[in-house]
């Protein structure tokens, strides 16, 4: 199980880091078409936006993994034991909840990506509407990984 965990993960860094340095070499290639007079490159601007989804898209699972995400603790630091363990559960599980009701509706905006094209690489816009079904499916996976993570550790009596 460790192995697949660390083969995941591996594979979100990567997919993550990739993603943002596409996101940097289109955002280089905007700059340089803006002040070169004979290069135009609109299609920068949507390649720009894709790639930042998919950089969201691979990173969010990985923030959730790893606690990386914006939090105000008043409360989570006061807590320990069980409590915490439960409380955890309960954040997890409503991020869980949300997710499942995110994906739901994700899939009907990909239903309709199939019938529009995008204005300047004319390609299909189901390629950019699949990032929110992606992004909520990794991250309910994550939760409830972290859900069952934490049920575990309540068994054996951790925290």
């Amino acid at each position: 199980m460790k192995k697949i965990d660390m083969f995941f993960d591996k594979i979100f860094h990567y997919l993550t880091a990739i993603s943002f340095g596409l996101v940097s070499i289109c955002t280089l290639i905007q700059v340089i078409a803006r002040y070169t007079p004979s290069f135009s490159a609109p299609w920068t601007d949507e390649m720009t936006r894709l790639f930042f989804m998919y950089t969201i898209m691979f990173g969010s699972p990985m923030a959730i993994k790893y606690a990386e995400y914006a939090v105000i603790d008043v409360i989570t630091s006061r807590i320990h034991g069980v409590s915490s363990s439960l409380l955890h559960i309960l954040i997890h599980g409503l991020i869980a909840l949300f997710c499942f009701v995110g994906v739901k509706q994700a899939l009907v905006l990909y239903k309709t990506g199939f019938r529009t094209v995008s204005a300047s690489l004319q390609i299909s816009m189901s390629i950019f509407y699949a990032v929110p079904v992606g992004i909520f499916s990794l991250t309910a996976i994550y939760c409830v990984v972290k859900i069952l993570q934490e049920i575990m550790n309540l068994g054996k009596g951790e925290k």
